[in-house]
């Protein structure tokens, strides 16, 4: 079955996504035989369906099986479901966001919440999906081939976990106190509704801690001392918005950093990071999510302040659109963001765990900035999990398991604010450290 042009870009790029898995043997992938499905969109209401794998791949799935659109499998009984299946359209409705575009062309962007994308979606969370769907079709060319697979292709990839740090605050402003208390009074709530009163007492501690703790919240040196320790080195995303005050408006008070990042004393802290081998991106303010220039002007003064440029970003509070965010980025200059993640859940929103130059829909080609996912975040374990953060380091595990058993790439977030007495996550963060390193 022949393909449509724009079709042949698509499976272009995503098999250049995959790159990854075959630095050498690109054509044996390219030259599987599988149904083309020009029509596998899977629109804004998708049915995904569990793809039972041969014996000799079955190790390559969860339980023998990959996911899959419904739309991308080819009707018929003369073949079994994985000879049927577009695995290039699926995974590059996976990669493209496709489902996620169609419901904000509906609804407007979820600004990164997993409850206001469609529920249809939660299966594709847990595991990253198209790394596995890529091992399989490095596994079936070299089956077809009668070849070893390290022959043909090379060995497989080292996974890339990126330890990264969204710098949101250096003290405990009254906003954060509101917030913070509100938040966890909001926690202490649905405990109670559901039985936990050990848990909803636990939560109005926290409130209670917020309200009522002195903050100082400068823990550089502290993160410096110890990644160091570890061998790590990582990336932090500092604001460059306007400060205090100036802010402007109640949302913005409420919501952006505070801090003004050209002090001396922020000036400082910067070229020491630099000076050491970490990395400093860009912190995007809540509203800059699709303005180029908001994002070059608050780029510019993280330069001014650091002294040399900035390429990478991560949007405050994932306050992101797949169909305008990255677009804008480029625009600003940036060349590598970490946004795509969620604020209420870990896992992986696009289904991979891959470094991507993001698809254009409107143009019909990538984007030039690198888009390397978020797997999770410190508050997906204490503001969001039903224990608390009693046992972070057992929450955190599976996931960076995933990521090195796919081979895949991803960044982790620890807001450098937490690692204090007023938070308490530090253990945490400990914990984070020695899985890394």
């Amino acid at each position: 079955m022949s393909a449509a042009p724009d079709t042949d870009l698509r499976r272009e790029w995503t098999l250049n996504c995959g790159g990854r898995y075959w630095p050498t043997g690109y054509q044996a992938i390219a030259s599987l035989t599988f149904p083309v499905i020009d029509n596998s969109e899977p629109g804004a209401d998708p049915d995904l369906c569990h793809v039972v794998l041969p014996a000799w791949a079955a190790d390559l799935g969860i339980e023998g099986r990959l996911l899959a659109f419904a739309s991308a499998i080819a009707p018929g009984e003369d073949r079994p479901e994985w000879q049927r299946c577009d695995w290039l359209a699926t995974a590059f409705h996976m990669l493209a966001g496709s489902v996620e575009r169609a419901h904000e062309q509906l609804h407007g962007p979820a600004l990164s919440y997993s409850f206001r994308v469609p529920r249809a979606l939660a299966p594709l969370y847990g595991h990253a999906w198209v790394n596995r769907i890529f091992l399989f079709l490095r596994r079936w060319a070299a089956h077809v081939a009668n070849q070893p697979e390290v022959g043909l292709f090379g060995p497989l990839p080292v996974a890339r976990i990126e330890l990264t740090h969204d710098v949101d605050a250096i003290r405990l402003t009254p906003e954060i106190r509101l917030k913070q208390a509100a938040f966890q009074i909001a926690n202490a709530a649905r405990s109670f509704a559901r039985g936990n009163f050990s848990g909803s007492g636990a939560r109005l501690r926290d409130a209670g801690r917020y309200v009522l703790s002195a903050g100082n919240f400068r823990t550089f040196a502290r993160v410096r001392d110890m990644e160091r320790s570890g061998g790590l080195r990582s990336t932090l995303h500092f604001y460059g918005g306007p400060s205090g005050l100036s802010r402007a408006t109640p949302r913005r008070i409420l919501i952006d950093p505070a801090y003004e990042i050209t002090s001396d004393a922020m000036r400082a802290e910067l070229r020491a990071f630099a000076e050491g081998g970490w990395t400093v991106g860009l912190h995007q303010s809540f509203d800059a999510w699709d303005e180029a220039g908001k994002m070059a002007r608050e780029k510019a003064r993280v330069e001014t302040a650091l002294g040399s440029p900035v390429s990478h970003c991560r949007q405050h509070w994932l306050h992101f659109s797949w169909n305008k965010t990255w677009a804008a980025q480029a625009a600003a200059g940036l060349r590598r963001d970490a946004t795509l993640g969620f604020n209420d859940r870990p896992g992986f929103r696009a289904g991979h765990a891959l470094t991507v130059r993001p698809w254009d829909g409107a143009n019909g080609r990538p984007l030039p900035i690198d888009a390397v996912p978020m797997v999770f975040m410190d508050s997906h374990f204490y503001d969001y999990s039903d224990d608390g953060g009693n046992d972070p380091e057992a929450a955190m595990k599976p996931w960076i398991d995933e990521v090195r058993a796919v081979g895949g790439d991803a960044t982790v977030n620890w807001h450098t604010h937490t690692i204090t007495e007023v938070y308490g996550w530090d253990a945490g963060f400990e914990s984070l450290l020695g899985l890394l390193s």
